[in-house]
């Protein structure tokens, strides 16, 4: 039986963006750590445990910090693609030991150019 293959084998996270015209397609830029945050946490049998952080634009094409999360996830990839044609973008960072203040911090300056996009003429 063959090995399943995610596209995101031999990375640590992905960020998700709409694309297309109409927001309808996806585009995927996937993430390798750049230093040891030490062995994967609290995942189990179906997958590890991610942080997630999603974001999407009103109406007004205004952006929107929507959530934050921790799931297990046998394949990111194919919860993100679920997502396809519904405007949310956002990150998956797999959980590692060091990794929840790492992504406390990420989300914070996310979070803060978010800010600073809604306030831009």
């Amino acid at each position: 039986m063959p090995q399943y293959k995610s596209e995101m084998d031999g990375y640590d996270g992905l960020i998700f963006l709409p694309n297309g015209e109409d927001g309808d397609g996806q585009e995927f830029r996937y993430i390798k750590y750049k230093e040891d945050f030490g062995a994967p946490v609290e995942g189990s049998e179906t997958g590890d445990k991610y942080h997630v952080a999603l974001f999407s634009r009103d109406e007004d094409g205004e952006f929107n910090f929507d959530d934050t999360f921790e799931a297990i996830f046998s394949d990111p990839v194919v919860y993100a693609k679920g997502l396809s044609g519904t405007g949310t973008f956002g990150t998956i960072i797999r959980k590692q030991e060091k990794t929840s203040e790492w992504f406390k911090e990420y989300l914070t300056d996310l979070i803060f150019s978010v800010k600073i996009l809604k306030s831009k003429p």
